[in-house]
């Protein structure tokens, strides 16, 4: 039996089609509405079978709603909630899949400070890839994906119940914490590395790239990302973004001291232990 009767994504691209794609696959709406506002893209929607309707106004996709996911570039998310917000019904819930938390809660909640009819909690399905658009979207994407969901003293208990168990249901393994922690998490594991790789390949001479294997490639792959959108992230998690950097950077330098003293005891032990915490992510699992 359906979770939801309706529920409307606003930003049908690869994050917003693939959980449109799981939702109707694992049958927890009886109606998923795609909003965005171009009409091609809300065409490849469509045809990719990732919603049931489509609309290019936020009031027409979400005034029924029960659950309003806005699944667009973060800076853009807190102006899309304040809009879906002055249209959605009474009892509706609303979260994102944005990749910075602190920032976009905090905004949201001044929103929400005067309005007690609707719920938003903060979501992170940590799923993707280089590629951007609908046409990418995949219905397994969010299977066995970390997902954060965040909590702060003013989140609805209830609402937060009800989003946890919606990522569970798509497959997604969920974590509660506050969003804070999640912005120093992912300014670690996600936003750095991703810094690290735009970095190397724009470090790189574009004439040395055609002797570039698959070594190159594997730790630049996420430079083929949208920049517009990891800008958007870098943005608006300066704070832990820099602190991340900083503890990069001094191990890097450590390396670096090591590789110029010559010191080839010194050089093995630091790659160990990086190689230590590498294998234990793939292996340890």
């Amino acid at each position: 039996m359906a979770r939801f009767k309706k529920i409307a994504i606003i930003g049908v691209g690869l994050i917003g089609g693939s959980i449109g794609l799981a939702i109707k696959k694992r049958r927890l709406a009886k109606e998923v509405i795609g909003v965005f506002r171009r009409e091609k893209t809300l065409e490849k929607a469509l045809t990719h079978k990732a919603i049931d309707k489509a609309t290019m106004f936020i009031a027409d996709g979400v005034s029924k709603a029960d659950l309003i996911i806005a699944a667009s570039p973060v800076r853009s998310i807190p102006k899309i909630i304040k809009e879906a917000a002055k249209h959605a019904k009474k009892g509706a819930m609303i979260t994102d899949v944005g990749s910075t938390k602190g920032w976009i809660v905090n905004e949201v909640e001044k929103i929400f400070s005067d309005l007690r009819h609707i719920s938003f909690i903060g979501s992170h399905p940590m799923a993707g890839s280089e590629h951007a658009g609908v046409e990418f979207a995949r219905a397994d994407l969010l299977e066995s994906a970390p997902c954060i969901v965040t909590r702060t003293a003013r989140t609805n208990k209830a609402a937060l119940k009800e989003i946890v168990a919606f990522w569970s249901a798509l497959g997604a393994k969920v974590k509660v914490m506050s969003p804070p922690a999640h912005d120093k998490s992912v300014s670690l594991i996600s936003h750095l590395p991703h810094i690290v790789a735009f970095g190397l390949a724009g470090a790189v001479p574009v004439k040395e790239l055609a002797y570039a294997a698959e070594g190159f490639k594997d730790t630049t792959r996420v430079a083929s990302s949208d920049p517009k959108l990891w800008a958007d992230i870098f943005l608006t998690n300066k704070k832990e973004i820099l602190k991340a950097g900083q503890a990069f950077e001094k191990y890097y330098k450590q390396i670096l001291k090591a590789i110029s003293e010559g010191d080839y005891s010194k050089t093995v032990n630091l790659l160990k232990k990086a190689k230590a915490k590498r294998d234990k992510l793939i292996y340890e699992k």
